[in-house]
């Protein structure tokens, strides 16, 4: 079996020290432009690759990072402008530092344990980001055992590093929103109770109601995968047994679910029922009507996560730090408030705006 190449070969055709063809690969400054294109040159001459032979490199990182991301594909691409604009904001600081961001899908929590089991038992990436934690999150103590720096997006059960939005805010928000319209027979379309951010949500919720006076009815709140064709579902289940004059939907998807539920049982939206979501999205901007919704900010989400990774690695600490990003509320159509006033006009407020009631 031929030896593949390392980067000592590669410094040795290329005229220079190891540590200085590391530096040239890896895109770091100290590196004169004539002497980077001939480590570069080098390397693709000895068909190197550095991203698979992080044990020649003369720190002994891959520059690799895995993002596990344990959800259905189902989930992945009916949420896809979530995760397109989260993968945005990871990739282009990943990018600037030089790291490679490799994405791992599994479709449940033991799979996605196997899989982080493998790649930090393997050395095979330097840290790793993780989205969707859930109630249990059985991998977590597996990357902890290790001591692999590592990130969470979204809130996680026990202590670990994440960034995240506030969740309890997001769902206060825009149901006081609705409040402040005059609802008080609001339904509330939440995910699986797995996911630690719908339970946020759910609380945020009755938060609101209580802090407003309105009873808390269990009756109102139902659950639904975050698919289209689910959220669907349940609203033509509940539909014609409870009565309710707006919903809140716990992500654009199961909005858009809802309301084609109530087309299809001839009521309008916003003139009949108010609609609220959370995600900001093309689908929220573009659909009849417009969404009313929580912008969540991923790709600040993702570039506040990596920054937070990256740093780890490279201080060689593993922390156990919270980063929040500020949610907002954009108005449109859906709730009402630009209904018969031309609409389309969107309006946005800030969280902390919102609660402290100005503006």
């Amino acid at each position: 079996m031929t030896r593949g190449a390392t980067i000592r070969d590669v410094a040795k055709r290329a005229g220079v020290s190891v540590s200085t063809a590391s530096l040239a690969l890896n895109g770091k400054p100290g590196v004169s432009a004539e002497t980077r294109a001939r480590v570069l040159r080098a390397a693709l001459e000895l068909d190197y690759h550095p991203h698979t032979a992080a044990k020649n490199l003369a720190d002994g990182r891959t520059r690799t990072i895995g993002l596990i991301a344990p959800i259905s594909l189902e989930h992945l691409f009916s949420s896809a402008s979530f995760f397109m604009k989260l993968f945005r904001g990871l990739h282009h600081i990943a990018q600037r530092k030089g790291y490679v961001l490799s994405l791992y899908i599994a479709e449940s929590d033991d799979e996605a344990a196997l899989q982080i089991k493998s790649l930090v038992r393997s050395r095979a990436v330097d840290g790793l980001v993780i989205t969707n934690p859930t109630f249990t999150s059985p991998y977590l103590e597996e990357i902890r055992r290790y001591r692999v720096p590592f990130v969470v997006i979204g809130r996680p059960v026990g202590k670990a590093s994440f960034v995240d939005n506030d969740n309890q805010a997001v769902g206060w928000m825009a149901t006081r929103h609705l409040i402040e319209h005059g609802h008080k027979r609001i339904a509330f379309i939440s995910g699986p109770d797995r996911f630690t951010f719908c339970q946020d949500r759910l609380l945020g919720y009755r938060k609101a109601l209580e802090e407003a006076g309105v009873p808390y009815s269990g009756e109102l709140v139902w659950r639904s995968e975050i698919v289209e064709e689910d959220a669907c579902r349940v609203v033509k289940e509940n539909f014609p047994k409870i009565r309710f004059t707006a919903l809140l939907a716990a992500t654009d998807v199961q909005a858009v679910g809802a309301i084609r539920a109530l087309k299809e049982m001839g009521i309008k939206v916003p003139r009949d029922i108010s609609v609220v979501c959370v995600n900001e999205s093309e689908l929220a901007r573009h659909f009849m009507p417009s969404l009313t919704t929580v912008d969540l900010h991923e790709r600040e989400l993702g570039r506040r996560a990596m920054e937070l990774l990256i740093q780890m690695i490279e201080d060689g600490v593993v922390r156990e730090k919270g980063i929040y990003v500020e949610a907002s509320l954009i108005i449109r159509e859906s709730c009402g408030c630009n209904y018969g006033k031309g609409g389309g006009n969107e309006k946005e407020q800030g969280a902390s705006q919102k609660k402290s009631g100005k503006g």
